[in-house]
């Protein structure tokens, strides 16, 4: 799991309108897939950086050629970008994006939830549905993010124990064994991989907003977007953010 667009209780960043959160889920037996693919992307494209302790693929530096891949030129990046995405189809994942408007928010209610409680507890619902189709148990792994971190584990825990508070169909909880791992993405190649897949969703989103200027880097955005990630969407879902 990993998020995009938190701008804390802060609803009015033009720039950032939605709270999103992507979800990767993989099959216990397939995680080993991701981690050694996104290894090997690493050696490939950055043989001379990988084995730097703190290397990792970041879906911002990679996009905008800062950190590790300042210099590189466009078509090198996105040409990584797309062979990171690639681990997705090669993991056979499903993908699951919620998230919340947060103008909508604003104007809905007088004093609203964090946007990333609304989004995760979205979330939690939609993997909850996914597990009792697959007749599977999920454990969640996210990438570290203190300011949420102690909210977000309170949350899970309450909704394993009562099920989610509120919304149009609530769920009772309990196909997500556990809690939430938060762990260094950078010690964690599959959420490289969801830290860039959640960039270009969030990055997607903006664009056909019109808060995007097109060009080349919106079209390879798009076609990220519609090539590596769209098709694995569970059960290809058309996703609005909710307001």
């Amino acid at each position: 799991m990993d998020e995009a667009g938190n701008t804390g209780r802060n609803l009015d960043d033009a720039a950032q309108p939605v709270h999103l959160i992507l979800t990767m889920a993989i099959e216990e037996s397939k995680v080993s897939i991701v981690h050694e693919h996104i290894k090997d992307a690493a050696r490939r494209h950055c043989p001379d950086l990988c084995a730097n302790d703190g290397f990792e693929f970041h879906g911002q530096d990679l996009f905008s050629a800062r950190g590790d891949f300042a210099g590189l030129p466009p078509a090198k990046r996105i040409e990584i970008y797309d062979d990171v995405l690639r681990g997705i189809e090669l993991a056979e994942a499903a993908v699951v994006v919620r998230g919340v408007h947060k103008g909508g928010l604003r104007n809905r209610y007088p004093n609203p939830y964090h946007p990333h409680d609304i989004a995760l507890m979205f979330t939690i619902e939609e993997i909850e549905r996914f597990a009792r189709d697959r007749d599977c148990r999920v454990l969640l792994v996210a990438d570290e993010a203190k300011e949420i971190e102690d909210a977000a584990l309170r949350d899970l825990a309450n909704y394993q124990e009562l099920g989610t508070s509120w919304g149009w169909n609530t769920e009772r909880i309990d196909r997500i064994i556990d809690t939430i791992h938060f762990v260094p993405s950078h010690r964690n190649p599959a959420i490289q991989l969801v830290d860039c897949a959640t960039f270009v969703a969030a990055r997607v989103r903006k664009i056909r907003a019109g808060l995007v200027a097109e060009g080349q880097s919106a079209e390879a955005v798009e076609g990220l977007w519609e090539e590596r990630i769209a098709p694995h969407l569970w059960q290809n879902a058309v996703w609005h953010p909710t307001p």
